[in-house]
């Protein structure tokens, strides 16, 4: 049982206390297609139900004159935040004759907020804000580590390349070396067959 309550309060975040009456903006952070974006539903708290990491609230609201409610995990990761507008004076803690109501019979007395609710909803404030910070920090940290990794794959690559130019030219100059005393040597053939034939014409001319 302690682990089980161990694992709950890790679970746990701050969030404002709300009570059935309370109107409110939930704030759900929703993936589509590799986007995210946030969307705010805003209504009244018409019950809370269960306890802890479990704990749920209801919240409803009239669009173009239908009710439409939803349940929310007070604590799940997917709400970034809950704003508490204005507080409402009721009896009930579960407001379900609000369905069969409309206009301005389903309006509720407004009631001023508790130092409580008040205190809860900086405490949020806080941890998002620092919530944030460490999402950026970490952010920072992945990129980081992104672009050295990077940097060590072009470096990877640059050297294979280097080796490559250093071998042809190395080769090259083996090839010219190898080229010179051949041709050194056809020159002094030249040179000697060009002798040859300035002897022969001189000996032609002799016997002449």
């Amino acid at each position: 049982m302690k682990r089980i309550q161990e694992l709950e309060k890790e679970q746990i975040i701050k969030r404002p206390k709300i009570k059935a009456g309370d109107i409110v903006s939930v704030y759900q952070k929703i993936e589509e297609g590799g986007k995210k974006r946030t969307q705010i539903f805003k209504g009244v708290i018409i019950k809370t139900q269960g306890s802890g990491s479990t704990k749920t609230f209801t919240v409803r609201r009239v669009s173009f004159g239908v009710g439409i409610e939803r349940i929310y995990p007070l604590y799940h990761p997917l709400i970034s935040r809950i704003k508490i507008s204005r507080s409402s004076q009721v009896r009930r803690a579960k407001l379900y004759y609000l369905r069969g109501k409309k206009g301005k019979s389903a309006k509720l007395k407004e009631q001023a907020m508790t130092e409580e609710a008040i205190k809860s909803m900086d405490e949020q404030e806080e941890e998002i804000e620092k919530n944030e910070k460490k999402q950026e920090q970490e952010q920072g940290v992945e990129q980081e580590k992104k672009e050295k990794i990077e940097s060590q794959e072009l470096d990877k690559k640059e050297k294979p390349e280097k080796k490559e130019e250093t071998e042809k030219g190395k080769s090259e100059g083996e090839k010219n070396e190898a080229e010179k005393p051949e041709n050194s040597s056809e020159k002094s053939n030249n040179q000697n067959n060009q002798k040859g034939t300035e002897t022969q014409v001189k000996q032609k001319v002799e016997n002449s």
